[in-house]
């Protein structure tokens, strides 16, 4: 095992200059830093061409390149490959892209979640090569928030292994939770304060899930100390508040989009969820089936899979019980409670109900799938079932 911190330098990284072309004609085209800012540059003034290259991940309401904080291409080479990490960042965090293509522009990671002053690097720990993220950010006017995220390259593809808060500020009380070691098998942590406190000289384990390959902690700590103190804030917000998670939406184009290897982390109206571009959202959906009552929501469909996933916002005060006709079983501890019911047999297809509540808030995720291929594709549903978050 190999230890790292979490404090990472935030630094400007360069773009390289282009490389000249090869000209043998049967050769792929390799794309170059240089040529890949130019692809983005395009793609924000609004070429659907550009745009269409780079897997169609630009917004329409995307800013100009002349509206950014930030636009950095760094490179990297794993295993002989070359991948380039896009990292844009907008004073509206709704609007930020964090990409990572390789040298033939196939898309590998796209993640829209991140806030504030970001920076991004490569590092390899151990045998592993991680993409790093750091975020600097502000909520409630006085808490001053760091968190940090580790995307890992997983069966061809670079997904988010880990992500927790890394640092609270409160008015000079100073908590910080730090990485010690890092294996194939978990991740351990420690936490300090500079005043006491019930988490001071804590320690946290956050073991691999094989099946959700990510870093999960059974008692997340930090994380929970940290939503609290956001959620029990009473003093006057002055300033735009900055959500955990941006609640913007991620509207895909059909003609637009190649396939992407990676996931996407796509925000929405209250909640977060982790999908490609293999599913459609239809939003604003009404649904009576297998409900005792209507609820309306988004869809996400995956018409390969013959698969959909639908969100609910409960109205305020309201369960999951006045609308499921399925039982739930116990809810996890702490804050933010997840339940869900056990999967269940409705003609051709499995549905399961999953309810997630916190800080007065109740949404409900329908999975629905059919039988004769759930087996087969139950990592993807697992996978959207423990992305999904709402913001309390």
């Amino acid at each position: 095992m190999k230890s790292i911190a979490l404090y990472i330098t935030l630094a400007a990284f360069i773009i390289l200059p282009g490389c000249s072309e090869n000209s043998n004609e049967t050769e792929t085209k390799k794309i170059t830093a240089a040529g890949l800012q130019k692809l983005f540059e395009d793609a924000l003034w609004g070429s659907s061409e550009a745009n269409m290259q780079l897997s169609g991940i630009i917004n329409p309401d995307t800013p100009p390149t002349d509206s950014f904080n930030k636009f950095e291409i760094d490179s990297f080479t794993v295993n002989g490959k070359k991948y380039f990490t896009v990292l844009i960042e907008y004073p509206v965090p709704v609007y930020n892209i964090l990409a990572v293509y390789d040298d033939e522009l196939n898309l590998y990671l796209y993640d829209n979640s991140l806030n504030g002053n970001i920076a991004v690097k490569w590092q390899k720990i151990g045998d592993k090569n991680f993409l790093i993220a750091f975020e600097k950010f502000i909520s409630k006017d006085l808490l001053k928030l760091e968190r940090l995220s580790l995307y890992a390259f997983q069966d061809s593809s670079l997904n988010l292994v880990y992500r927790a808060f890394s640092k609270l500020d409160k008015a000079g009380d100073v908590y910080t939770h730090t990485i010690d070691s890092i294996d194939d098998e978990m991740i351990s942590t420690s936490i300090k304060s500079n005043k006491r406190s019930s988490i001071n000289n804590k320690a946290d384990v956050f073991y691999f899930d094989s099946d959700k390959k990510r870093y999960i902690s059974s008692a997340d700590i930090f994380n929970n100390f940290v939503m609290n103190e956001i959620k029990n804030a009473k003093w006057l917000i002055e300033k735009p508040e900055l959500t955990i998670e941006t609640a913007g939406k991620f509207e895909t184009n059909e003609e637009s989009t190649r396939q992407v290897t990676g996931t996407m982390n796509r925000g929405f109206e209250g909640f977060q969820i982790e999908i490609n571009s293999d599913w459609k959202v239809v939003e604003n959906v009404s649904v009576k089936a297998n409900l005792k009552r209507k609820l309306t929501g988004t869809r996400f469909i995956n018409e390969n899979l013959g698969a959909q996933v639908t969100v609910f916002k409960l109205p305020a005060g309201k369960t999951a019980e006045r609308y499921v006709r399925y039982k739930f079983g116990k809810p996890t501890q702490g804050d933010y409670k997840v339940r869900s019911t056990e999967l269940i047999e409705s003609g051709k297809n499995y549905i399961r109900f999953i309810e997630h509540s916190c800080g007065g808030k109740n949404f409900i995720l329908m999975i629905e799938a059919p039988k004769n291929t759930y087996k087969a594709n139950e990592k993807i549903y697992d996978d959207i079932e423990t992305s999904f978050f709402i913001e309390c």
